[in-house]
């Protein structure tokens, strides 16, 4: 019977864990603001003209070596920017780059997004590749760096439930 509750209690554990990073993973799509990189500063800020040139600020937040806010010259492309941010990193989906952009249409404010395929530059017309100031870039992770983290923490806990239950159970057989 104490077997049978180590188990209700084990699959109530797992299950918990499974919906509690179902729903991180969708807050953080939700949000746009994709995972924070540990390595780096949440408030980057990096300068990239030569004196005198007119520049523009743009932001490149998730998956790349560098996230933050940029200074750039008005001349830099999208292409440039993400070398700029050290290039995609191993998780990061290139072929589908988020590009946001505030636009003043008749008084008021209007967002556009449109996603670039940085995979196959050949297909990419080249007015997507350009910059204009405030542009957000957004580089998501790929599918399978989601599933592998989802289950690391599922393994994770089956190993600890495991090795709960067979202590349990040498410990009830001892006399």
């Amino acid at each position: 019977m104490k077997i049978v509750k180590i188990f209700f209690l084990s699959s109530f554990l797992i299950g918990f864990l499974v919906v509690g990073l179902v729903n991180i993973s969708n807050a953080q799509s939700e949000a746009g603001i994709g995972y924070l990189n540990p390595n780096t500063s949440p408030a980057s800020f990096y300068y990239i003209s030569k004196p005198g040139e007119v520049t523009m600020q743009v932001n490149i937040w998730g998956s790349v070596q560098k996230p933050g806010r940029y200074e750039v010259p008005t001349s830099t492309n999208l292409v440039q920017l993400v070398s700029y941010a050290g290039g995609p990193n191993q998780e990061a989906k290139i072929s589908t780059v988020k590009v946001t952009r505030w636009a003043k249409t008749e008084g008021s404010n209007t967002k556009l997004e449109y996603y670039v395929d940085l995979d196959d530059l050949s297909t990419v017309d080249d007015t997507k590749l350009l910059l204009y100031p405030g542009d957000t870039i957004f580089i998501d992770r790929s599918n399978w760096s989601s599933i592998r983290d989802v289950l690391t923490v599922v393994t994770t806990a089956a190993i600890i439930i495991s090795a709960i239950t067979n202590v349990y159970i040498v410990k009830s057989r001892l006399p």
